[in-house]
């Protein structure tokens, strides 16, 4: 078995998607004063590699304290989507072609690897999305979750998150900022992202990771 973490590292003042506060770790407690090290934590639901839980559009949706653990570990394929740019969605037809099996799919990942950008300002620019059309495609599979190495499921400059709210709508979960998936080498594998179980949460960060046999 090998574990590949497909996760971001939290650091304070990191970029985060435009209009969040980036987070923040401040010692309150060090080795050098206080024998020991304790750290108090600021950060948004949605920093680094994190959860969408429906509760994040919809209303009454599931949260992370409602949603089981089974929904954050399963079995997952990955979809090659790396021939699409900047600004470009990813086609159902792109989607419909590629030659996996579904059965027994629980999580989807896309892979764009628009992750290299991670750190930049490009990185929150016009990154490719799934148009609604492959994103209802896939959710009709009777998934969990799908996963993306992009900041966000919809367009950098939506305003109304069509996608948002089609997938998170069907009860879907959302696995946004990944990272390494270009270390996945097998068709199928198994995948864990359990996030923070917090009170009404509508999301959360996670450690997500790869499990290859």
């Amino acid at each position: 078995m090998k574990l590949i973490d497909l996760t971001h590292t939290l650091e304070t003042g990191m970029l985060v998607f435009p209009g969040d506060k980036p987070p923040s770790f401040n010692k309150v407690l060090t080795h050098q004063k206080d024998g020991t090290q304790v750290t108090a934590m600021s950060l948004e639901t949605h920093n680094g590699t994190h959860i969408d839980c429906p509760l994040h559009f919809i209303e009454n949706g599931k949260s992370t304290d409602t949603a089981s653990p089974e929904t954050f570990f399963g079995t997952a394929i990955m979809i090659d989507c790396r021939e699409f740019g900047a600004g470009e969605e990813i086609t159902v037809s792109h989607i419909k072609k590629a030659e996996i099996g579904w059965a027994g799919v629980s999580w989807v990942l896309i892979y764009t690897g628009w992750y290299e950008n991670w750190g930049t300002k490009k990185y929150f620019d016009q990154y490719p999305v799934l148009s609604l059309e492959a994103a209802k495609f896939i959710c009709e599979k009777k998934i969990l979750g799908i996963g993306l190495d992009v900041i966000s499921i919809d367009a950098i400059n939506s305003t109304d998150y069509p996608v948002h709210n089609l997938v998170l709508g069907k009860g879907v979960f959302v696995l946004e900022n990944l990272t390494n998936l270009e270390l996945i080498d097998q068709d199928v594998f198994q995948i864990a992202a359990f996030p923070l179980k917090i009170k009404n949460g509508d999301g959360s960060p996670v450690r997500a990771v790869a499990i290859l046999d």
